[in-house]
This record gives structure tokens, C-alpha cells and sequence, in this order.
């Protein structure tokens, strides 16, 4: 069972014990990601990130890499859109070093200067190592030609960005939104609650922020952006803006993700990669955020096969109102059932998904509940997603060598 306490520093912490389990992985979520940046410090948030682990008031970098790996733990975070996460995994008899540790790292970061000069560089060739993705900086591109306002920006920034933030920037920037008013815990796995608790109420130092992260109105944006680059072969990103995490049409729209091109056994998969081969690998996508969400596809081919390709999944998408089948919908259920049940097995996953339940929908996550709202949709509901997101103008990203004047769209 999960449940939720709130610290005496205010911070909510959600638990949910696995007593067959050796291990434990608690969560710091801090409400403050990309989206939430000025467009002249983008990739703000990503670099806080990086330097939580370069030094705090009683640790070196170095001897926070040493102290987690002593203990045989994993000590991590990443950015989101809409968040930003440290993480700590550690043997239940580890504990208090574990909590101790990621507490110190979340409370008592210093920003040292010539370690903020190391992580520029790093996160420089992060980004760089992007732009030779082309799977990867594709769906940037997508995002940030779909919602061109803060929701689009790319989480790691751009470079000429991350060039110009200054230490006063990053210091500004914590000490404003990253207090214990503005996040929250997630503990999943094997461990005893009073002694979590006590850990974190003697470790965690109560420091309130002085605003609460603010975003801009979502604007999304349609139409056709072409970028060219030296390529062998086109990748391409289509989507259309669908409902946030929160709205009642989520989980049908997540079997018709699954149904049109989340498996193996879907629409697109079926039609383009094994019927026709005009594509190695194709895939659907849905992410959902606090007041919107996107529905798109990938894929990637040589460019003599762009047009049919686009052809061939715009009538897959246009036919979904009248074609989807209960045997569709039915094999979709239990994919998606069969993926939570698994998730279950994972503390890492229960913890995450603690952690997304609450900020999204302020409630503590409950598998079975899930399981019976997924149980509950039915093949008209699924139609009338399909229906009014194929209706919706889309957005279209492609990179690649490509004239523009080709494309028969």
C-alpha cells in the first residue's frame, strides 16, 4: 500500500513498502524544469542538476562518488519539462548514508565556480552529442517548433544559452524556486518508514523558496518545418496537441497510442515496417504535462520514401474512427495492464510513478485503481479520441537532406 505523510518541513512524502525486496529508491522531485526557464538562460535548470553533485558545505565531488559507492549505491538525476529529480538506490541496511547523502546534496549545494566552468563544458558536449542524434534531435525540434513559448525549449538548452549563464544565475534561480515548499519525496522498496522519516526530518534543512515556478500559456503551433541536414536517411516527427495528465481521456487515449503504433502488433508497425518495409523502425508517442499533451509519431527512411510513407500514415490516422476493432482494443488493455503490473516489480518504477501521480494529480498512485480506469474504456470512447485528434492541424518536423519542393503533403 502507498501512502503519503508531510514532513515538519512541509515536504509531502510518498511511501509504498515492498518487504521482498533488498534495496530501496527514494526520490527528491523539485517543481522546476525547462519549461519554467527565461528563453535567454534555457538549460538552466539541467545545469542546477549537474552541479548538485559537484561539491556541497561537507563534501567535495569527489567525495560524494566515493561515499555512494562505498555503501554499493547509485546516486543520480535528469530534468524534465516540469520537474527535476535526485535519486538515491541503496540497500535497506544502507539507509541513514543514503538518505543522509542525497539530503546534503539537495540542502547544502555550493555552486563552486571552477566546477560550474567543468560542467559547462560537459553539458556543452551534451548538447552536441544531441545534434549527431538525429532521433534525438528530431523530437527536439519537434517540441520546439510545436510549442514555440517555454514548453518547447529543449531541456539541456543550446548552446549560446548555456555559454551565458553565470553563477549568480544558478544561485538566483535555487535559492528562488528550489525549496522545500516547492518539491516533493517518493520512497519505494524495502525499508523501516519511522526510521526513513527520521532520517529525512534530521537531514533535509527546511528552506522555502520565494516564488512557485510560473509557465507561459501552451500555444501550439501547426504546420511544416523542414531542417536540413547531411544525412543518409530522413527522420521525421508528427504530432498533434492532445489533453494534459490529468484529464479523464488520458487512458483511452493511451490504448489508442498502443493500438496505432506503441507494439509490434500496431497499425503502423504492422502496415510500414513488416507489410511494406519502407521503414526499420516506426513508432507512436504520448507525453502528457500539467495542461496539455502531445500525441505523435516517429520514423526514419531514405528519402525516396518520405511521400509514401506520410501517405500511408495519414490514412492509417484517418481511418481510425472506423476501423478500430474490440479485439484491437482488447489486446491493447492487456499490453498496457501487463506493463504496470511489471512496473510493480520495480521500486524504481513505483517510486517514480508516486512521485508523477502526486504532482499531476495530487493523489497517491494505486495500481489497481489504474488498472480498473484502463478496464473501464470502451471502443466508442477510444473512437471519439481518435476522431477528434485526427481532426486536430498537426505539426510536422523533418530532418534530413530534402527539398522542400519534393514533399507532396
Amino acid at each position: 500500500m502507498s501512502k503519503k505523510v508531510i514532513l515538519s518541513s512541509g515536504i509531502p512524502l510518498i511511501i509504498h513498502k515492498m518487504n521482498n525486496f533488498h534495496s530501496f529508491v527514494l526520490g527528491i522531485w523539485i517543481k522546476h524544469g525547462s519549461r519554467h526557464e527565461p528563453e535567454d538562460k534555457n538549460g538552466l535548470s539541467h545545469f542546477i542538476e549537474h552541479l548538485f553533485f559537484q561539491g556541497t558545505k561537507k563534501r567535495t565531488a569527489k567525495e560524494i562518488s566515493l561515499e555512494i559507492d562505498s555503501i554499493g549505491g547509485d546516486l543520480n538525476a535528469f530534468t524534465a519539462r516540469e520537474f527535476t529529480a535526485l535519486y538515491v538506490k541503496g540497500l535497506q541496511e544502507n539507509l541513514s548514508k543514503s538518505v543522509e547523502l542525497i539530503a546534503d546534496i539537495f540542502s547544502n549545494p555550493v555552486f563552486p565556480k571552477k566546477e560550474i566552468e567543468k560542467e559547462r563544458s560537459i553539458i556543452m558536449d551534451e548538447i552536441r552529442m544531441v545534434n549527431d542524434n538525429p532521433e534525438e534531435l528530431v523530437h527536439d525540434l519537434f517540441m520546439e517548433k510545436s510549442f514555440n513559448n517555454s514548453l518547447g525549449l529543449p531541456i539541456l538548452g543550446k548552446e549560446h544559452t548555456v555559454k551565458t549563464i553565470s553563477r549568480e544565475d544558478i544561485i538566483h534561480c535555487f535559492k528562488n524556486y528550489y525549496g522545500t515548499n516547492n518539491c516533493i519525496i517518493s520512497c519505494a522498496g524495502n525499508f523501516e518508514i519511522n526510521k526513513l522519516m527520521d532520517e529525512l526530518e534530521k537531514n533535509i534543512t527546511k528552506r522555502e523558496s520565494s516564488f512557485v515556478p510560473t509557465k507561459k500559456n501552451v500555444d501550439f503551433s501547426p504546420g511544416i518545418n523542414i531542417f536540413q541536414k547531411d544525412l543518409s536517411e530522413i527522420h521525421l516527427c508528427l504530432g498533434f496537441q492532445i489533453v494534459p495528465f490529468k484529464h479523464k481521456d488520458r487512458y483511452a487515449i493511451t490504448l489508442l497510442n498502443c493500438i496505432i503504433g506503441g507494439s509490434v502488433s500496431s497499425k503502423l508497425f504492422q502496415e510500414i515496417r513488416e507489410k511494406k518495409g519502407l521503414a526499420y523502425n516506426i513508432y507512436s508517442f504520448v507525453s502528457y504535462y500539467s495542461d496539455t499533451g502531445v500525441f505523435g509519431i516517429y520514423t526514419a527512411c531514405e528519402p525516396s520514401k518520405v511521400n509514401k510513407i506520410i501517405k500511408l500514415i495519414n490514412s492509417i490516422l484517418k481511418s481510425l474512427p472506423n476501423k478500430l476493432k474490440e479485439d484491437e482494443m482488447d489486446r491493447a488493455k492487456t499490453q498496457i495492464i501487463s506493463q504496470i503490473l511489471y512496473s510493480t516489480e520495480s521500486p524504481s518504477s513505483i517510486m517514480q510513478n508516486l512521485a508523477y501521480h502526486d504532482i499531476y494529480l495530487g493523489g497517491v498512485y494505486r495500481v489497481r485503481e489504474q488498472i480498473s480506469q484502463i478496464n473501464a474504456v470502451n471502443l466508442n470512447e477510444i473512437k471519439r479520441v481518435a476522431d477528434y485528434i485526427v481532426k486536430n492541424k498537426f505539426s510536422l518536423t523533418i530532418l534530413g537532406s530534402i527539398d522542400r519542393n519534393n514533399l507532396d503533403i
